[in-house]
């Protein structure tokens, strides 16, 4: 299964960061992972270590209540949905 890079909107990230509070960091290691990228290609690509990916994957998922990158990437994409409403716009996903 290939996921389209364009899917969600630079601007649609901006709302999401914004609206759980998540960092610069966290929000371009939450894009990758919704790529389908391992954590170590993640790294390579932000110029990271690899530990620094699994630290803030995992502080996501406890103040997400999630245990797994595809419960966290759902539940980012349903409160990205969720601003969109609030909004009166509909999600380009």
């Amino acid at each position: 299964m290939t996921i389209r890079t364009d899917a969600i909107s630079v601007e649609e990230w901006d709302i999401l960061r914004r609206s759980l509070g998540l960092s610069l960091l966290q929000t371009e290691i939450v894009r990758r992972l919704f790529w389908g990228k391992s954590h170590h290609e993640i790294a390579r690509e932000m110029a990271i270590r690899p530990r620094t990916v699994r630290t803030q994957t995992d502080h996501l998922y406890r103040e997400f209540g999630v245990s797994n990158r595809v419960q966290l990437v759902l539940h980012l994409l349903a409160s990205l949905r969720k601003s969109w409403e609030q909004e009166g716009e509909s999600l380009s996903v």
